[in-house]
This record gives structure tokens, C-alpha cells and sequence, in this order.
């Protein structure tokens, strides 16, 4: 059972609905397009509610959305894995998790164009990446009870407008701006297809990922290479402020094959396509204009 958000045929506003096997499409009564109350429940949860829909789609009939609408807070971790194929690299200077957050004006669903920005126009980057979204809220939570707080998964794509210089020179922390500059440009959190509970992923730790550029692999890898899992994100971040349902963490980027870099410039027109196994395929192509 996949969560999602969808435009039903004709509608104009957005609904909640839960995905089955079979790709129909149950829509939550009431809902009004936010998923927040169903990402408390468990899977006999949420088949209760798909029983109770009084209309259901073809997946193949509906439109999409970003599976959060407004989530309170989208978290992206840096530097999260090993740069080579073997998992007893050293060489990476990560001490602790580096964070940072991007707005949620940032945010766009699967097919969405990615825009174009005046203020990046080259050297744009994208980063898939397995994406974890709350469920249960809390606070200083431990590593053992992390998963407890994980409602399911779904596919992010840290967008990032390297050539973005606002404030060159001018400032001593300057590197760190700048580059957060290019993280927080409107349309560049591409997230979805949906989620999928966490039941019906398996470990999260140990799944492939795949980045396809106009259909090319150029990227391969699996999550088992993260420096820090997921319950080890989910403690830090909970250190510093309260985490809530819906709200998004993007766990890191693989690198490339030869660990050179994380790094693949995209240009106007790429198709950009993410695959997480037992999560699906995020797919979005780069504005023109």
C-alpha cells in the first residue's frame, strides 16, 4: 500500500490516496490532500481507510503530486557516504552528520520540469537519493527506537545550482552561503513518486540506487555505503529540534563509480531519473526556459 498525493481527472485541487498492488487508487475522504494523519497509522491502518473510499482511480488515470504538500521541514544530509565501492573506507572527513534544510517552496512532485533560474543557469547538479519520511513525532530520540519514528520512504532529489555566487568576496563564510544558495531555489526538491511504508521496503540500508540521464546509468550504487544510517540521522536531528509527520530527509547522495566526485552537471532538457529498490522511479527533465 503506497501513499500518495494525486489530481483526480477534472479535479483542481489536491487529494490523498492510498495505492495498491494493482495500482488503483483509493481516495481518503476528507483528506483535502494532506497525508499527515495517515502516515500515524500502521498497514492494517491503512487498509481500513483504502476500504472505506467512496471513489477509486487507475493510477495511469491520475496525476501525480509531491507526496508531502507542505511538510514542516526538508532535511538533506551532506558528505553521507563512502567515496569508493568498499565499506571499510576511513578516508571521508565527516566527524558528525551535516545537515541543512531547504524550504518547502523548494519542493516539486515526479514529472514536475525542474525551472530554469536566472541565477543558475550552468553547472546544475542533481542528487538522488533514498528519502525517509516521519510518521511518529519526537524529540531526542535514541538510536534503537529511530525506525519507530519512520513511516516509510519515498525518492529525493537534492537539486543544487552550483554556479550560484550571490555574495563572492564579501563575506568570510561565504563558501557555506554560496553554496547553500544553490540548495534553496524554488523547484529544486523534486520528491516522490509516493511512499512506500516501511514494512514493504525491507532493510533501508541495503538497497540499490540508480541515476539514469537521458536514459544513460551514470550512477549505480547502494545505501549499505552511508556513513551514518538512518536511526544515527534520525538521533542527531532529534538532538536538535523536534521532528515531525511529514516531514522529509534526504539521506545522502552515492557517489560516482570511480569516487572521483558526487557531482553530474545536468543541462536544459536532461531527463533526470531516479530508482530506489522497493521504492520505485522519480522522474523529472530539466526546464529549457
Amino acid at each position: 500500500m503506497r501513499v500518495a498525493r494525486f489530481l483526480a481527472p477534472g479535479a483542481s485541487t489536491p487529494s490523498a490516496g492510498l495505492i495498491d498492488e494493482n495500482d488503483n487508487v483509493a481516495e481518503v475522504a476528507g483528506a483535502d490532500g494532506n497525508v499527515s494523519t495517515l502516515l500515524l497509522l500502521d498497514d492494517a491502518g491503512l487498509k481500513q481507510v483504502a476500504s472505506t473510499a467512496l471513489s477509486t482511480y487507475k493510477l495511469s488515470d491520475v496525476r501525480l503530486l509531491a507526496p508531502v504538500g507542505r511538510p514542516g521541514k526538508i532535511l538533506a544530509t551532506a558528505g553521507n557516504y563512502h567515496p569508493h565501492t568498499t565499506d571499510s573506507d576511513v578516508d571521508v572527513d565527516v566527524n558528525i552528520p551535516k545537515f541543512f534544510i531547504k524550504p518547502f517552496t523548494a519542493l516539486i512532485g515526479p514529472d514536475d520540469e525542474i525551472p530554469h533560474h536566472k541565477t543558475a543557469t550552468i553547472n546544475n547538479v542533481e542528487e538522488i537519493e533514498l528519502g525517509v519520511v516521519i510518521g511518529k513525532p519526537g524529540k531526542d530520540i535514541s538510536q534503537a527506537d529511530a525506525f519507530d519514528h519512520v513511516f516509510g520512504y519515498t525518492i529525493m532529489n537534492d537539486f543544487s545550482g552550483r554556479d550560484l555566487r550571490l555574495n563572492a568576496g564579501r563575506d568570510p563564510a561565504g563558501h557555506w552561503f554560496e553554496w547553500l544558495n544553490g540548495k534553496w531555489l524554488d523547484g529544486y526538491s523534486p520528491v516522490g513518486p509516493w511512499i512506500v511504508p516501511a514494512s514493504e521496503v525491507g532493510d533501508p540500508n541495503n538497497l540499490q540506487i540508480t541515476t539514469k540521464i537521458n536514459g544513460d546509468i551514470r550512477v549505480d550504487g547502494n545505501t549499505k555505503r552511508m556513513l551514518y544510517d538512518i536511526p544515527r540521522q534520525i538521533a542527531y536531528i532529534s538532538m536538535l529540534c523536534t521532528l515531525q509527520p511529514g516531514d522529509l530527509i534526504a539521506t545522502g547522495v552515492v557517489p560516482l563509480p570511480d569516487g572521483t566526485t558526487d557531482e553530474i552537471f545536468i543541462q536544459p532538457g536532461d531527463v533526470v531519473e531516479g530508482f530506489v529498490e522497493n521504492v520505485g522511479t522519480l522522474r523529472n527533465t530539466v526546464s529549457k526556459a
